[in-house]
């Protein structure tokens, strides 16, 4: 043999030990993109059973001709018409937002009006929205170790011209 030969033969065998990685870093990548999906998905019914809660609770206040105030009002008005399909991690954080503000007013309410003192419906209500919350909390340590994983194979050096062509963008912990 001569010796480009085997200069040949050797940047075959690197061009297919490069395509094999290059292989499994694609293959990790569509791994971790689907597993984020699914989380998102998770957030969005976390939010859902969350708004339905608060609204539910928002509506016994309104029963017993509780006065609002304006600001109460608008947080109302705003977590009702939230939108809760397809999330992206800018939404989550505002959802995330306008949930926890119209929350925090409502047991201000609660606070200042207690008409619902051992009423056990009230008292269900508020420990299941204690419940959802820790289950977001596990949900978002959840998510940001699934992205961690996804930008670690998505920036490796030798691929992240290529995989940035075929889609995969940069992902943002949540806080």
């Amino acid at each position: 043999m001569e010796w480009w030969q085997i200069l040949l033969y050797i940047l075959a065998i690197l061009a297919l030990i490069w395509l094999g990685l290059l292989a499994v870093d694609i293959s990790s990548l569509l791994s971790f993109k689907a597993k984020l999906e699914k989380r998102t998905v998770a957030f969005s019914i976390l939010f859902v059973e969350k708004k339905d809660i608060l609204l539910t609770i928002y509506a016994m206040f309104d029963e017993k001709k509780v006065e609002f105030s304006s600001s109460l009002n608008k947080a109302a008005a705003q977590v009702r018409w939230m939108k809760l399909e397809t999330l992206k991690g800018d939404e989550i954080e505002n959802n995330v937002f306008l949930l926890n503000d119209f929350e925090k007013r409502l047991a201000l309410v609660g606070h200042k009006y207690p008409l619902f003192e051992g009423n056990k419906d009230y008292e269900i209500y508020w420990a299941t929205i204690q419940d959802l919350n820790a289950n977001y909390r596990r949900n978002v340590a959840n998510y940001n170790s699934e992205v961690l994983g996804y930008e670690y194979w998505r920036r490796f050096i030798v691929y992240r011209p290529l995989v940035y062509l075929f889609g995969f963008r940069e992902k943002k912990r949540l806080n």
